[in-house]
């Protein structure tokens, strides 16, 4: 029976999220998806405009996924009761970690993929996921009762985002090289703890502007 273009489709995005988790964005042939898939290499190209297309395609499953782990690591602790702000980041931290652990080659491609593109002239589906997982940490951090505006929390949101990003990618290149996970945890640790104890103080974002303008 034949398969619908959905069905075919989603094969296609299936065997070419396997081929780049097997040896990386390099590792995406179209001729090499068409015989996994059964079908002619030139359905591909009436399914996806090209092989960019067909890697963004995957980078959107895999956002996906990522959010979905976010949403349900906030969803066993408010199972369990637990409100404490510190704990909720670091849940959301060991999330991503866990993430990016469990897809060692397709999310530097991922990663890869975004800083070779060029600024598109409509609204970027990957900046639509992305500011759906800082709405995530957004709300953690506004349930911290910080006293922070819509602004200053989207603002503290992707600091925090960009900070844990840092050190568990970078941490992932140097343990491959021999170095202790645990560091890597260590810092995300440390980061959670000194950017709460900061909230907790007060004029933070004010201490910042003022550094700005001396600068």
């Amino acid at each position: 029976m034949a398969l619908d273009k959905e069905e075919i489709s989603e094969r296609v995005i299936a065997i070419a999220e396997d081929l780049i988790e097997a040896g990386g964005a390099e590792n995406l042939k179209a001729r090499a998806i068409a015989t996994q898939a059964g079908i002619a290499v030139g359905s591909i190209y009436n399914l996806f405009r090209d092989i960019d297309d067909l890697h963004r395609a995957v980078n959107m499953r895999l956002l996906d996924r990522l959010g979905e782990a976010g949403a349900s690591a906030m969803a066993e602790l408010e199972k369990a009761g637990v409100t404490d702000t510190r704990q909720r980041l670091l849940a959301l931290a060991r999330a991503y970690a866990g993430f990016v652990a469990a897809h060692p080659a397709s999310w530097p491609a991922l990663l890869a993929f975004n800083r070779r593109q060029l600024p598109h002239a409509e609204p970027d589906a990957y900046e639509a996921r992305l500011s759906a997982l800082l709405q995530i940490i957004a709300r953690v951090l506004a349930d911290g009762r910080f006293g922070l505006d819509e602004t200053r929390l989207r603002i503290a949101a992707r600091t925090l985002w960009s900070s844990v990003h840092g050190i568990v990618t970078s941490g992932y290149a140097a343990n491959s090289a021999g170095r202790q996970a645990d560091e890597t945890w260590e810092q995300v640790e440390l980061l959670v703890a000194v950017f709460i104890k900061g909230l907790e103080r007060g004029g933070t974002f004010d201490h910042a502007e003022t550094a700005r303008r001396e600068s």
